[in-house]
């Protein structure tokens, strides 16, 4: 997925429920969060960005939320996923910024 593709900088969170990604048969993978949460987020994520995230949420999940995919998800991957959103939306501000201070 392209980061350009994000319809708006200010759009809603991803919502107040877990996601359903990992659905009741916990048959979900880290995989599927990290591309549901982060893919749209970043620029050419299929490509270089996902392998790395996903070998670092993998990490994570083992060493810090033993194995607990809900848990990582609801106390990791959401906030985490906010705070790249807004990351994201404060660089395209000022990039659209700087853009309209060259136009001047």
């Amino acid at each position: 997925m392209r980061s350009d593709a994000l319809p708006d900088c200010l759009a809603a969170p991803v919502g107040d429920c877990l996601s359903s990604v990992h659905g009741s048969s916990g048959s979900s993978s880290i995989e599927s969060l990290i591309d549901h949460y982060l893919g749209p987020l970043y620029p050419d994520y299929a490509d270089h960005t996902r392998p790395m995230l996903i070998r670092q949420a993998r990490d994570l999940l083992v060493c810090t939320f033993h194995g607990d995919l809900e848990r990582f998800e609801g106390d990791f991957l959401r906030p985490a996923t906010d705070i790249v959103r807004e990351l994201r939306c404060a660089y395209q501000r000022g990039k659209k910024t700087l853009r309209n201070m060259w136009v001047m």
